[in-house]
């Protein structure tokens, strides 16, 4: 396994990485790298790196807990709880929407709140003015927002900030000792930094604790996303026998809710992970990036097996798990991976059914007619991006140019309405409403 990351870690452009694995009960580690390149720190088993928006799942496990403990209805408004929450539409919106990304929240903006115990509220307060993507209930469309909205409702219900919950509740019995989310523990652990793919050291430390619930914050382990990955494994217990999530929250927590038009990223959500088949097998999970760090954690119930992965160079973390799961499925678990399809050539696209102008509240998606097909410009913080998207089928492409899905890399859809017209543009995860201004767009 040290010479698998070692070699990945080396292609990629990594400067920093773990890999743990649970089969049948059975912990492997391996470590690669450096944590701080200008400190020459050395990652070891116990570094922590920043996880990204692998925290949803922990979000998702904590409210699935509010409800083993009847504090919480998965299908009942969320303003029964939270009624000072103004959210265009939002009377209809349940925890279960919230945990299976049916919202139709928007992503919503990228904002640091503060640090005090109310900055979770005071994100909240910014999705006011925001429209939703659709109906609650009749879409998927990956938001933090909405996840940072069970994190609201974990606080409000439990009298608790989601930190302190967090340990509390999850952390403290799943046995997860080197879970953080406040910085004020950090000095107490080994904590890897981020670096761009030159090596150098990512600066200023990103924390925006407003977001924590949807994965600005927390880090963790590879050892101890593996571990609480076997919570879902033993239907909601520690190793130690401790009961953390009930059978039936497991089983909620895997079971799909909506399938994703953008099939790389995921094919369907659950309430909390997104399942994927690799080679006829079910696969549950999630992956998270931020200026920090990227990991991903997966768990494969037929093959009783967890595997997660940390990275400090965040742009390559989502290659680099694909890497490495890919050689460690094949090796340990005898599961073949799917890889990414190119294009088919041949494929006709009627541009009409596309053509428009797409948004949301940071994202401008621009959808034009070219010669052979059809290309998007996505304007975005004054900058503009163009690149032609190419037809997979099933109003799927995927673009020319990597750099439109940020740090992913992953093919991008439409969703027709009524009218046989795309009334909403898929960004891998990210869901765009058709703009207002697509009435007198000349595509």
């Amino acid at each position: 396994m040290n010479e698998l990351l070692a070699e990945t870690t080396a292609r990629l452009g990594v400067t920093g990485a773990q890999l743990a694995m649970v089969v049948d009960g059975e912990l492997t580690e391996a470590v690669t790298g450096v944590a701080n390149a200008e400190l020459g720190t050395p990652v070891t088993l116990d570094t922590l790196f920043q996880i990204g928006s692998t925290t949803k799942l922990h979000t998702a496990a904590l409210v699935l807990g509010l409800a083993d403990a009847g504090l919480v209805g998965l299908d009942r408004p969320v303003l029964d709880h939270l009624p000072e929450l103004r959210i265009p539409g939002g009377e209809a919106i349940t925890p279960r929407h919230l945990l299976s990304m049916t919202s139709g929240l928007d992503n919503g903006p990228y904002a640091d709140t503060g640090r005090g115990d109310d900055c979770v509220a005071r994100y909240a307060e910014l999705l006011a003015e925001i429209p939703l993507a659709f109906a609650p209930g009749t879409g998927f469309g990956y938001s933090n927002a909405s996840t940072t909205v069970s994190g609201l409702l974990v606080e409000r219900l439990t009298g608790l900030t989601w930190d302190d919950a967090l340990q509390q509740r999850l952390a403290g019995p799943a046995g997860l000792a080197h879970t953080v989310s406040l910085p004020e523990e950090l000095p107490y652990h080994r904590l890897a930094v981020g670096h761009d793919v030159g090596g150098g050291v990512v600066r200023p430390w990103g924390f925006s604790r407003g977001l924590g619930p949807s994965g600005s914050t927390l880090c963790s382990t590879a050892a101890d996303l593996a571990r609480f990955g076997q919570v879902m494994l033993e239907y909601g217990a520690a190793a130690d026998g401790t009961r953390v999530l009930s059978r039936e929250a497991v089983e909620t927590m895997q079971t799909p809710h909506v399938e994703v038009e953008a099939r790389w990223f995921a094919e369907q959500w659950c309430a909390g992970p997104y399942r994927k088949v690799w080679d006829g097998v079910a696969v549950y999970g999630h992956g998270g990036t931020n200026l920090g760090g990227s990991s991903t954690l997966v768990w494969i119930p037929e093959r009783n097996a967890t595997m997660a992965v940390t990275v400090n160079t965040p742009s390559q973390g989502y290659p680099f798990a694909d890497v490495v799961f890919a050689a460690v499925c094949t090796e340990v678990l005898g599961l073949t991976v799917p890889v990414r399809s190119a294009p088919e050539p041949g494929l006709s696209v009627d541009a009409a059914l596309y053509t428009g102008v797409y948004e949301t509240h940071d994202t401008r998606y621009e959808v034009r007619e070219r010669a052979d097909g059809i290309a998007v410009t996505a304007l975005s913080g004054g900058e503009s991006l163009t690149c032609d998207l190419f037809p997979l089928g099933g109003h799927r492409f995927w673009p020319a140019d990597d750099r439109l899905g940020g740090m992913h890399r992953w093919d991008v859809a439409f969703v027709l309405g009524a009218d046989g017209r795309a009334v909403r543009f898929l960004n891998g995860a990210f869901a765009a409403r058709r703009s207002a201004d697509s009435a007198g767009f000349s595509g």
